[in-house]
C-alpha cells in the first residue's frame, strides 16, 4: 500500500520533556569545563560509515561541541558488529567512565539483557542517558514487485536480509512473522542495510524489516516515491503521521500477550536515536552533556541543517528514557520466554 511520502517531506520537531533537563550549576559547569577543555571526546556509533545512525550522530556533534563546557573536539568512532551490540557492550564495560566517550546504539540493544542474559551482561538502567534525537517507527520494506500490501505478504514466503542475529532487521522480521502468522526467512550476514538494498535489487532477497521511517525519508525517499520500494506495514505503538495509509501491525493483533510481545520488541524505537555515556561517569559531566543535548536540540543552526537534510527530529530527554526502559524491563516472564524461543535464544 502506498503512503503519502510522495508529498513534500516535512521536518517534525516535538520537544518531549526536554524542559526538565537541569543545567549545570556554576561550580559543576566550571568542573566540567576544566575537564573538557582541550580534550578530544569520542562519539561511538555501532555501524559502518554510511548508516543513518552515523548521520544523526555526525549532525549532532557538529553543533553539540559548542554547547559542552570547555568546547572539546568530538570525533566519531565506528565500532560495527552484531547490530551495534559490540559498541553497546564496549560502552557498558570497557570505555573510559570519565565523560570522554559517549555513543549512539541501536535502541533494540537495550532489551538484549532480557532476551539473552547469559550472553549480554550490561544493565541498560545503569547507562547515563543523555537524550534521544528522534522517536522512531519501524517498517518492513520490499523491492520485490509482488509485495505491496499485507495481503501480498500473506501469499508466499518472504526472504529478508539482516545485519546480524541480534540486529533490529532480524528481530523485527521474526517477531512480525510470529504476530501476523507470516512466513519470513531471514538471511543474516550483510554488513549494512545498504548492502541488503543492493541484494534486493539483484533479486537475492525481497527486502528487509527494521527500516525506520527517518531512514526511509533520508536514504530511501527516491526509491519510495518512484514505487521501486514498497512499505506494506509499519510497527509502532502508534502510526507515523507520514504513513497514515500503511497498516500498523500493533492494530492487527488483539491478544494481550501478543501486544506485550509487540511492546517488548518495538517499544525501544520510542527512543530511537539514543545517546548515552557509560555507567559511572561523574554526575557533573552527565549534567553538562544533558544540558548540551538540550541546547543543541534548540540550536537554530542544528535545526536548519536537519531540515535541509530532511532529518526527522523528535527529541526525548535523557531522564525520560530511563522510565521507558524500566517499563520494558517489567515485561512478564512468559512473554520473555516466548520471545527467547522465537529468536532462538533458548536454544543457544
Amino acid at each position: 500500500m502506498r503512503a503519502r511520502l510522495d508529498r513534500p517531506l516535512k521536518l517534525t520537531f516535538v520537544a518531549l520533556a526536554i524542559g526538565g533537563i537541569p543545567f549545570p550549576s556554576g561550580a559543576d559547569a566550571q568542573d566540567a569545563a576544566a575537564f573538557y577543555r582541550g580534550r578530544t571526546v569520542q562519539a561511538v556509533v555501532g555501524y559502518p560509515p554510511g548508516s543513518t545512525f552515523e548521520l544523526y550522530l555526525r549532525v549532532f556533534i557538529r553543533h553539540a561541541n559548542k554547547h559542552i563546557p570547555g568546547n572539546p573536539t568530538v570525533i566519531v568512532q565506528h565500532m560495527p558488529g552484531a547490530g551495534s551490540l559490540t559498541a553497546t557492550s564496549y560502552l557498558a564495560s570497557v570505555a573510559p567512565k570519565d565523560g570522554s566517550v559517549f555513543g549512539m546504539p541501536n535502541p533494540v540493544n537495550t532489551i538484549e539483557p532480557l532476551l539473552d542474559p547469559q550472553r549480554t551482561k550490561f544493565d541498560p538502567r545503569a547507562f547515563n542517558w543523555i537524550g534521544s534525537l528522534n522517536a522512531e517507527i519501524s517498517t518492513c520494506s520490499f523491492w520485490a514487485k509482488d509485495l505491496k500490501s499485507i495481503d501480498d505478504m500473506r501469499k508466499r514466503e518472504m526472504t529478508v536480509g539482516s545485519t546480524g542475529p541480534a540486529s533490529g532487521s532480524t528481530i523485527d522480521a521474526k517477531v512480525l512473522g510470529e504476530l501476523l502468522n507470516l512466513k519470513i526467512k531471514v538471511v543474516t550476514g550483510y554488513r549494512a542495510l545498504t548492502d541488503i538494498k543492493l541484494a534486493a535489487e539483484r533479486g537475492e532477497v525481497d527486502g528487509f524489516c527494521g527500516l525506520v521511517v527517518s531512514t526511509l525519508k533520508t536514504d530511501y525517499a527516491e526509491d519510495f516515491k518512484t514505487g521501486r520500494l514498497s512499505v506494506p506495514v509499519q510497527m509502532g505503538l502508534a502510526k507515523h503521521s507520514d504513513l497514515p495509509n500503511v497498516p500498523n501491525a500493533f492494530d492487527l493483533v488483539s491478544k494481550e500477550d501478543d501486544r506485550q510481545l509487540f511492546r517488548l520488541i518495538f517499544g525501544p524505537w520510542s527512543y530511537g536515536r539514543p545517546l548515552f555515556a557509560p555507567p559511572g561517569v561523574p554526575a557533573d559531566r552527565v549534567v553538562a552533556l544533558r544540558a548540551a543535548f538540550k541546547a543543541t536540540m534548540a540550536d537554530p543552526e542544528f535545526l536548519a541543517e536537519t531540515k535541509k537534510l530532511n532529518m526527522e527530529v523528535r527529541p526525548t530527554a535523557g531522564e525520560e528514557i530511563s522510565p521507558l526502559i524500566e517499563a520494558i524491563l517489567n515485561t512478564p516472564e512468559p512473554v520473555l520466554a516466548r520471545a527467547r524461543t522465537l529468536l532462538g535464544v533458548a536454544n543457544r
